[in-house]
């Protein structure tokens, strides 16, 4: 079969919502939310601890009482205790005989999806097309699906529409295959490896030339001045995620998103092993849901005043 590429340059609708703004794209970059959140954190009496692992969730009387770190540090909860870890990954942290058996199949039972590759750019701007959108959608082959291993490479230049995100005259680029990288082809590799590095090589070179077609002639990967390449063990690795997984493979109609109880009382999950789903507005919708659990109407409405809503 030849194979055909069909390339999208895709001009998000920003003006279906705000003037200057890009879908996606929040201002000032996604660090901007993550320090809105640690203010919103701070504000309220919150403490955020960084380079903490959680090496187990303590229970006794079948109750949370808090986490205990790989430091050997103790953190008693005053409420309650919220993994955001996937489902797989939170009961690796608790005791399997205090778990039912029933809430214990359908986790291991539960399918996931596969992992990614990513490409991460910096390169010169100088000769690079000045037509260049937000995003782009490369597809090999269509009649192989978009969920084919290899088949999709979504493409994001976020400079394009934020200059500060690069330093002047270049680019950052972000491609990756949307979770359809076998977690299988990866198991068992030393990342140090060669063979690790040449897999790697392999593996993102479908990345490389999505983007040499899109970005055109002016494009030279040699001159890349940043080259990043992650694989389903990079997930694993410094997203704790089981198996590098992109969440869990649930079809519409087939089954259903976890709750956020547990069997163990006081503790909660959120995130994207959770309803309503994957994906950064329903895994906030999930933290949303279980903050609702833990604070009473009239609290609610105290924090809607102290954040002028």
């Amino acid at each position: 079969m030849t194979t055909t590429t069909y390339v999208w340059n895709i001009y998000m609708f920003a003006e279906w919502y705000k003037p200057g703004c890009f879908f996606e794209y929040p201002l000032h970059g996604s660090g901007a939310v993550v320090d809105a959140l640690v203010r919103g954190l701070q504000k309220f009496g919150g403490r955020l601890s960084l380079g903490s692992h959680v090496e187990e969730i303590a229970i006794e009387n079948i109750i949370a009482i808090g986490v205990k770190l790989r430091s050997g540090q103790f953190i008693r909860a005053k409420k309650a205790v919220v993994s955001n870890a996937s489902m797989w990954d939170t009961v690796n942290l608790l005791s399997k005989e205090l778990l039912p058996k029933p809430y214990l199949d359908r986790i291991t039972t539960t399918p996931q999806s596969e992992s990614f590759m990513h490409l991460h750019l910096g390169f010169d701007s100088q000769g690079i097309r000045e037509d260049l959108g937000i995003h782009h959608i490369v597809v090999n082959d269509w009649d192989r699906g978009v969920d084919a291993d290899q088949n999709v490479v979504l493409i994001s230049v976020p400079s394009v529409v934020s200059p500060y995100l690069a330093p002047p005259g270049k680019h950052v680029l972000h491609a990756y295959t949307p979770g359809t990288e076998p977690y299988e082809l990866w198991e068992g590799l030393e990342r140090r490896s060669a063979e690790y590095k040449q897999l790697k090589a392999e593996r993102s070179e479908v990345m490389w030339k999505a983007v040499e077609r899109v970005l055109g002639p002016g494009f030279s990967r040699e001159k890349c001045e940043v080259k990043l390449v992650g694989t389903p063990l990079t997930h694993q690795r410094f997203l704790r995620r089981n198996r590098g997984t992109f969440g869990p493979a649930i079809e519409a109609g087939k089954d259903s998103f976890h709750g956020h109880s547990t069997p163990i009382s006081q503790l909660y999950c959120c995130g994207d092993s959770t309803f309503p789903g994957i994906g950064v507005p329903a895994v906030a919708a999930s933290g949303a849901i279980v903050a609702n659990s833990l604070v009473s109407v009239s609290q609610h409405s105290q924090l809607l005043d102290a954040m002028g809503i």
